[in-house]
């Protein structure tokens, strides 16, 4: 295994998206909790370490378990790299490079469990996330509804942990706008298994889009998040002055409303690949997933500089 190898299991463009906004919103987020004031910046970088390295490990992991339908995915269209599908790493040297990382994590999840006993909740069940998703008795990447039970908790649970180990505290507001980010960054998760749909269906991949096909998921699934964020409103009022209550408020509904833009363009061209008259669909998907990843990263970038903001 090589150096551009490990670059590509890193998947950098769903690493930004995920748990490297994760780590940027829940910091800003700490911050504001703080009144400017990082309780424990050593601690909180450790989490976002752990989070990061998390996201990471779950990439081979899911390669090792993913090989042989990977193996019929438009790789070329989708513009993914697989070290396992191209040969430049075996299976073996993905499972060492995934032992080493998993045993690094758990060295930092045990201190920041001594350092904040409550951690050990968020860290169990992240671990069981990163293990269940592509462990071969488990396989949860191969049941529908992932996204809900895992995609939106895990992103949420990150910058909670991030914000409350850096703060000391948590709020209602921080646990709405998380919940809020965690719809935003799954909404391209929804949009990757349409992407996949041509693969996954003829390899026994039952996401939520193989099992309902003609359901609008890709579009329903934002609304779910516009609706987090309206729920956050309240909270948000009582925290917020009145520029940074309608910064939030501009930047979330536009972020949501473009993510089901996006993602009712991504059911319809599913559609259309159903009822034969579009061949090759990975390519238009893929474009549209990666709108909603840049849509999200600018998403948790906003919400930080309005948390920054009122932090100072």
């Amino acid at each position: 295994m090589n150096i551009a190898s490990l670059m590509d299991f890193a998947r950098f463009k769903p690493l930004a998206a995920w748990s490297l906004s994760s780590a940027v919103l829940g910091a800003s987020m700490a911050f504001f909790l703080s009144d400017g004031h990082i309780a424990a910046p050593w601690p909180m970088a450790a989490a976002v370490a752990c989070i990061v390295l998390m996201q990471y490990v779950s990439h081979p992991l899911n390669d090792i378990t993913d090989r042989e339908a990977d193996s019929l995915e438009a790789m070329t269209a989708t513009g993914r790299r697989k070290p396992l599908v191209d040969g430049s790493a075996t299976v073996s040297e993905a499972r060492a490079l995934s032992m080493v990382i998993v045993a690094t994590i758990l060295v930092i999840m045990v201190g920041l469990i001594v350092f904040r006993p409550v951690l050990l909740a968020p860290a169990a069940y992240g671990m069981f996330a990163v293990m269940g998703y592509s462990h071969p008795g488990l396989r949860l990447s191969y049941r529908p509804l992932t996204e809900l039970y895992l995609g939106v908790p895990v992103n949420m649970i990150a910058v909670l942990v991030i914000a409350f180990i850096g703060s000391g505290t948590v709020s209602f507001l921080s646990v709405a706008v998380a919940a809020a980010f965690g719809f935003a960054a799954s909404s391209l998760f929804v949009s990757m298994m349409s992407m996949d749909y041509p693969s996954d269906s003829l390899n026994g991949k039952e996401t939520t889009v193989v099992r309902y096909p003609r359901s609008h998921w890709c579009a329903l699934f934002p609304a779910i998040g516009l609706g987090a964020f309206i729920i956050s409103l309240p909270f948000a009022a009582a925290l917020m002055s009145s520029a940074a209550l309608l910064g939030y408020t501009v930047l979330s509904v536009a972020v949501f409303l473009a993510l089901m833009a996006y993602g009712r363009k991504t059911d319809h061209l599913r559609f259309a690949h159903l009822d034969g008259r579009v061949d090759g669909m990975e390519s238009r998907s893929n474009d549209l997933r990666l709108k909603q990843l840049y849509t999200s990263v600018l998403y948790a970038a906003g919400l930080s500089v309005i948390f920054l903001n009122m932090g100072v």
